[in-house]
């Protein structure tokens, strides 16, 4: 005979249903603003370097979209040079609702009759905290 005992069935459910509530919420771990800004600003640049304009404009704030229309951010952000590789490299928060990204920008110049090569260069970007989301905000 065996010394375990046995378990109903439906015990069993509700035993494996709650070690696995039990062990996911040990996982889940809230994200810091800092880790959330850079998450939505790589994504904005990832959609920025597919050309997928109407994505990246999403990204921007109430406010800059109050005064920017989709047309004039294409037409700003796009078509003067082609972006090659885009990292975030650091995120600061100033404030509880204000972080600067600093974006790390490798670019080839294509609107010049001399091709001169790739150019690095870093951004500072704005992020803004609005209802219950972080915002970039776009500066014309």
């Amino acid at each position: 005979m065996s010394s375990i005992p046995r378990v109903r069935p439906s015990r069993r459910v509700a035993l494996a249903g709650f070690a696995l509530l039990v062990l996911s919420g040990c996982a889940i771990k809230p994200k810091t603003p800092e880790e959330l800004v850079a998450q939505r600003a790589h994504a904005r640049w990832q959609a920025q370097l597919r050309g997928d304009f109407q994505a990246a404009y999403a990204y921007l704030s109430p406010g800059s979209k109050a005064v920017v229309s989709p047309d004039l951010y294409r037409a700003r952000t796009g078509g003067a040079v082609a972006y090659k590789d885009v990292e975030v490299a650091s995120v600061r928060c100033e404030t509880s609702e204000k972080c600067i990204a600093t974006i790390r920008v490798r670019y080839e110049p294509i609107a010049m009759r001399q091709r001169i090569g790739i150019i690095e260069s870093y951004l500072d970007e704005t992020w803004l905290f609005d209802a219950g989301q972080w915002w970039f905000l776009y500066r014309l």
